[in-house]
């Protein structure tokens, strides 16, 4: 298994060939440095120049390869317009096809082509697929894994997209996370053999682990207040991976760092407060959740769904923390159930 480094890293995990900071050149360690400090300083075009020429020394370079991720999505923040896209489209076309063509042969060649693409439009899913493809050829897992992540927005419940991600953490070392998208998908099909199949590393009676419960306080936080936003009552619940808890605190550990850096990019905001409200604490899942809103523009149907959600979910849990035994049980759980239904009522109000 991997280990974590102080920096909130994951370290390099044997037989793969990606590195961190302090496995790599002093020259390439360099160029990684003066992109971060761009980046800092919202310079997102020349962080990708000194990001792409430390990548060119070392492909493996993950941490590097996830802060050109960050970077690209700045750049991307400044060049918005249908024009823009679609002369984007056209004109990175032939780097795709001679992508393509470079797959099996010269795996490494495609990551660097496909990153040229990325450069120019970060949510380009054929380059992410691509460069997922050829990382797992390159045995770079854990680049893979940055592309393949970048593809469920766009395809959410696409099946080999889901295996593969599974296929790439279990290479990385990371076999917890790989075995719960392993039990997912077989409680989606049971009969998958493709999926009974693929694991390496993992027994079969560890592909659907039970989720451990996590201690939790009661929460103190007031409600949100419902917006005429949220289009219904709540959101339909979706069904939970059959994910151990490590999971989220892998999440966590992995996007937390980067939101020094990419402070208002909502993807990451969305998948920390996702990770902080399946941990159930739901006031650092708000918080999180606040700042999305707010860089949106204060209006976003799914965030603030999400939001109510949470409400009702703290409501929900300091319930359950009532001590039955207390002589004033009854009158606390009336109180907080009629809460509950206040809330809901008045979210339901709102979105007509």
């Amino acid at each position: 298994m991997d280990s974590i480094g102080p920096a909130g890293q994951i370290r390099q995990v044997e037989n793969t060939g990606e590195k961190v900071l302090e496995q790599v050149p002093v020259a390439c360690g360099a160029l990684y440095q003066n992109g971060l400090a761009a980046l800092g300083v919202g310079d997102a075009i020349a962080a990708i120049s000194f990001f792409t020429q430390a990548l060119e020394m070392e492909p493996g370079f993950v941490d590097c390869r996830q802060a050109l991720r960050c970077a690209q999505k700045k750049a991307a923040e400044k060049k918005s317009g249908c024009w823009g896209r679609f002369f984007r489209k056209g004109r990175l076309s032939p780097i795709l096809s001679k992508a393509e063509l470079l797959l099996h042969l010269q795996p490494l060649a495609t990551i660097s082509l496909a990153e040229q693409v990325l450069n120019s439009d970060p949510e380009n899913v054929t380059a992410h697929k691509l460069l997922a493809h050829a990382a797992l050829a390159a045995n770079l897992p854990r680049t893979a894994i940055l592309s393949l992540e970048a593809l469920p927005n766009k395809n959410a419940y696409h099946h080999s997209i889901k295996l593969e991600l599974a296929e790439a953490f279990e290479k990385s070392g990371q076999t917890s996370i790989a075995a719960g998208i392993y039990g997912q998908l077989l409680k989606d099909n049971p009969e998958d053999r493709k999926v009974w199949r693929a694991p390496k590393n993992i027994p079969p009676s560890n592909l659907a682990p039970e989720v451990p419960s996590s201690p939790v306080n009661p929460a103190q936080e007031a409600l949100p207040t419902p917006s005429s936003q949220a289009a219904t009552l709540l959101p339909p619940r979706s069904k939970s991976p059959l994910v151990p808890v490590s999971t989220d605190d892998a999440i966590i550990k992995r996007f937390e760092p980067m939101l020094v850096h990419c402070e208002k990019n909502t993807t990451i905001l969305k998948k920390l407060a996702e990770a902080y409200a399946r941990k159930m604490m739901f006031d650092k899942a708000s918080l999180l959740y606040q700042r999305a809103l707010k860089i949106a523009g204060g209006k976003n149907t799914a965030i603030e769904a999400a939001m109510a959600e949470i409400a009702l979910k703290r409501l929900d849990q300091r319930v359950a923390l009532l001590d039955p035994n207390a002589p004033d049980y009854a009158a606390q759980r009336e109180q907080l159930q009629n809460r509950r239904l206040e809330y809901q009522w008045e979210t339901m109000a709102s979105a007509h």
